[in-house]
């Protein structure tokens, strides 16, 4: 028998029937959505189930009359400030020591707030991967975070917890008063919904997709809805609900001329702080010097990989012995001095085949192989240098720009770099994470959870979903079109090709 839940008296709800489930509530301010999401909250506290609450606004303080949760942040109200450097380490805290956390983001600038979340969902996947417990994260305003139509690395996140979390035992509760701002992706995963009243006809409709019910009929019920009353669905039950008001103090109530007086809140314990303070300890943000530091690391590592690289070529070339050419008996005949013309034209149009003594030579395929046969080999040597030679003759502006992209991907992730270098090799096929997982030796959940957007953002790859999964594949010619655009009167279409050669040429060499 599970834990009962007190949400509603026409309502029956066990606490496990919470366990890793996605949550929408839905409705206009002064509907009761807050509410709703509030006395959840509560539910879930008063059975010291861990969770996270992401508040925008600084409403979720007053849980603190009752319970003992901590306030994270900036600004006036928070216990600890913390920015995008010490996030993870308190997700750490909260998921190890079943913390309850109020994530207050209404004291930072958009972008500091995305950068915050990021790191603090980030943190919690990759925790929840191992621990796999049950752990619930609440998002306020979600369609600020997880906006139709919209894509970022943030949204990507929020809709992977949303679609996958359940394995890893985590669930998510999103709160938006806002239902067809809300990615249609995350509200179809939404496995329980409290529908409150909506006026908005785009959220209307948005309600009509989620009720069994003709588009007449939904509106007027909705339309009749009071503040408190909801639509409870729940697979196939469906109902409407009374939700009971919270027990703690709600800082989002709609204001009034009566005087409200703040309650007294609870402290968190002196031992969860000293460990959040130790957690933090060395996260704050870098000073120069200790930039600069963390540089010469970085580039001392640099060079201690070129030279296991520099070793690993000198092996490749020392293969080179093992390696030899034969060709087939007429090329051989044709070789002879006695033939005639036609017989060497034969010859040169021939393909040489490459018998390796040792299976070290299998990694030697970029390895040109010099031999007396000239007229075979003289093509593929111009293939090789034809980028080279071609940038020599492009003008500067197009060679210093060539040049200004090459550094700026070189500043990509090395995992990022090699998708990029494997999937201009192959290009035009198309390869989902795990094939490219398995050619480039990278592990593909950090494929899958970390794709590569740069390149992305840039058009330099394009991500394509099928019915077999994603897939990724390289779109250089279309992303050297784009880029050289302005270049295109002076070069004309024969320059952008030498562009298109130079890039993928170039570009599997960062990897």
């Amino acid at each position: 028998m599970g834990k009962p839940l007190s949400i509603s008296r026409d309502l029956n709800l066990d606490l496990e029937d919470l366990i890793g489930q996605c949550i929408a509530i839905l409705g206009i301010r002064g509907s009761g959505k807050s509410n709703t999401a509030g006395v959840i909250f509560e539910e879930l506290l008063q059975n010291n189930y861990p969770l996270s609450i992401v508040d925008i606004e600084g409403e979720y303080f007053g849980l603190k009359e009752k319970y003992e949760v901590l306030v994270v942040g900036t600004g006036e109200g928070v216990e600890i400030e913390i920015d995008a450097h010490c996030a993870g380490e308190i997700a750490q805290v909260s998921m190890e020591q079943n913390v309850p956390i109020v994530l207050d983001l209404s004291g930072f600038l958009s972008e500091e707030r995305t950068e915050v979340l990021k790191a603090y969902l980030s943190s919690l996947w990759n925790l929840a991967g191992s621990y796999r417990k049950p752990y619930m994260i609440g998002i306020e305003e979600a369609h600020e975070f997880i906006p139709q139509g919209v894509k970022h690395e943030l949204k990507e996140m929020i809709a992977r917890i949303a679609l996958r979390g359940r394995k890893r035992g985590l669930g998510g509760i999103v709160v938006s008063q806002r239902s067809a701002k809300v990615d249609k992706d995350v509200l179809s995963q939404a496995g329980m919904l409290f529908l409150h009243r909506v006026v908005h006809e785009v959220d209307m409709r948005v309600y009509s997709e989620l009720l069994p019910w003709r588009k007449t009929e939904v509106k007027e019920i909705i339309n009749s809805l009071d503040t408190g009353d909801c639509i409870y669905v729940n697979g196939d039950s469906i109902k409407p609900i009374y939700v009971r008001e919270r027990s703690t103090f709600h800082a989002g109530f709609t204001p009034s001329l009566e005087v409200v007086k703040s309650p007294e809140l609870r402290s968190v314990s002196a031992s969860i702080l000293e460990t959040i303070e130790k957690a933090r300890a060395g996260k704050g943000p870098k000073s120069p010097t200790e930039q600069l530091e963390l540089r010469i690391e970085q580039l001392e590592r640099m060079i201690e990989s070129k030279d296991e690289r520099i070793a690993g070529l000198e092996e490749v070339a020392r293969t080179l012995g093992y390696i030899k050419l034969e060709l087939p008996s007429f090329a051989r005949d044709a070789l002879s001095p006695a033939n005639t013309i036609e017989q060497e034209e034969r010859v040169s149009n021939c393909l040489p085949v490459i018998v390796a003594d040792s299976p070290s030579a299998a990694i030697t395929d970029s390895v040109r192989i010099a031999t007396s046969t000239e007229p075979i080999l003289a093509s593929a040597r111009d293939d090789d240098h034809e980028s080279d030679s071609g940038q020599r003759h492009l003008p500067p502006a197009v060679s210093q720009h060539i040049e200004r992209l090459i550094s700026r991907f070189t500043r990509e992730g090395m995992v990022h770099r090699k998708v990029l270098a494997f999937l201009v090799k192959h290009s035009p096929g198309a390869y989902s994470a795990n094939q490219i997982a398995a050619w480039t030796n990278c592990p593909q959940e950090l494929i899958e959870d970390d794709p590569p957007w740069g390149f992305l953002n840039s058009g330099l790859i394009q991500r394509e979903r099928r019915a077999s999964g994603t897939v990724y594949r390289s779109s250089l010619r279309s992303f050297v079109n784009e880029e050289f655009m302005v270049f295109q009167p002076d070069i004309g279409d024969s320059g952008l090709h030498c562009v298109t050669c130079t890039l993928r040429d170039r570009l599997p060499q960062i990897a």
